[in-house]
């Protein structure tokens, strides 16, 4: 049996005033984690949409647009509305300074195409998953650097929200001590990419994401994801050439003109606002590194330093690192507040 909904590429969702145009334009950028196929986001989307939509609808004067799309070398069609070029002519793997560049690339050209559309002012609020946080700030850092020199053209970022994030020391963290001698191996991706697609070949699509939905326990449409995941021509060797994201994420890299300051900013546009959801548990951020990150950079119950990043850890639901499995639902919720209190503030700037 075929998958009832098309696995693709990209996400595009747009809600806009019924009876004039749009003044401004917020466009929810996401940048998935790895694996990074976007469909595995498609109900945390889709409900963030839902739930955001109505203000919009209502506005005079304000459309809003979520966007998402697969990181190069997760692709398992062709269809997009935003054609790319690949980051290299050699093809997949790419590593993670790729991603960030071709993220980067794509983010421009959303923007420079709701532009040519009637959107003249379009602010930009990033969300990203795992590594697709670290995107993030890297997006968010060489955006402000390029907009610097030519304001008027840049893209204008209003916030960032990074969820379940892994932007410092992934190494460190439980996943990462057990795998990272297995990523350094120099062909291992290649190789265990190959006895996948052996194992794998001459099975239906139907049978594979029976086996993938029964043996770990996944609902049908995350199981119909990862069986075209799985069958992709690169997905399997993409997803596991981390051995660059260990070696990359390391330190915080990242100044005072991403984190905040008490001082205001020369640049043309204001800092944007930063929010981040850590799990309680996370086999992917360590413990320490998480409330090492935390201190240092973020705000305080009882700091009146309000311009530092609203950093918050899950106590009491228990989300998991892959959040998107299983907990798509509660997770937008939470995201669509802090959307507002971004929306909120960057209109009370000019």
């Amino acid at each position: 049996m075929a998958p009832s909904r098309p696995v693709t590429s990209i996400i595009s969702l747009e809600a806009s005033p019924s009876n004039s145009r749009a003044n401004r334009t917020y466009l929810v950028y996401f940048i998935t984690g790895n694996p990074g196929l976007i469909q595995y986001y498609y109900t945390f989307l889709t409900h963030l949409f839902d739930l955001l939509s109505p203000k919009f609808s209502s506005s005079i004067s304000l459309k809003l647009r979520i966007f998402g799309r697969s990181l190069s070398g997760f692709e398992v069609d062709e269809d997009s509305k935003f054609q790319e070029s690949p980051p290299h002519e050699k093809g997949p793997p790419y590593g993670l300074e790729e991603q960030i560049t071709q993220s980067h690339k794509v983010l421009e050209d959303v923007v420079c195409y709701d532009r040519l559309n009637g959107g003249t002012d379009v602010r930009v609020i990033l969300v990203g998953h795992s590594v697709g946080a670290y995107i993030l700030l890297e997006i968010i850092r060489r955006t402000r650097e390029k907009a610097a020199n030519d304001p008027d053209n840049g893209v204008r970022i209003a916030g960032g929200i990074c969820l379940f994030p892994t932007v410092t020391h992934i190494s460190h963290s439980p996943s990462g001590r057990k795998s990272s001698w297995l990523l350094n191996r120099l062909h291992f991706a290649h190789t265990a990419s190959i006895v996948v697609k052996v194992l794998t070949l001459l099975l239906p699509f139907s049978m594979l994401s029976f086996l993938v939905s029964s043996l770990m326990s996944f609902p049908s449409d995350a199981a119909r994801v990862t069986t075209a995941f799985v069958k992709s021509k690169y997905g399997v060797r993409q997803a596991l050439y981390a051995r660059d994201e260990m070696l990359t994420i390391t330190s915080d890299r990242w100044d005072a003109e991403i984190w905040g300051a008490a001082h205001p900013s020369k640049h043309p546009h204001p800092r944007p606002a930063l929010r981040f959801l850590f799990a309680k548990a996370d086999h992917w951020v360590a413990d320490e590194t998480r409330d090492d990150l935390i201190k240092v950079r973020g705000l305080s119950k009882h700091s009146d330093e309000d311009w530092k990043p609203i950093m918050e850890v899950d106590e009491v639901r228990g989300w998991p690192h892959g959040f998107c499995i299983k907990h798509s639902i509660p997770v937008a919720e939470r995201v669509k507040m802090y959307i507002d209190d971004v929306i909120q503030s960057d209109l009370e700037r000019p």
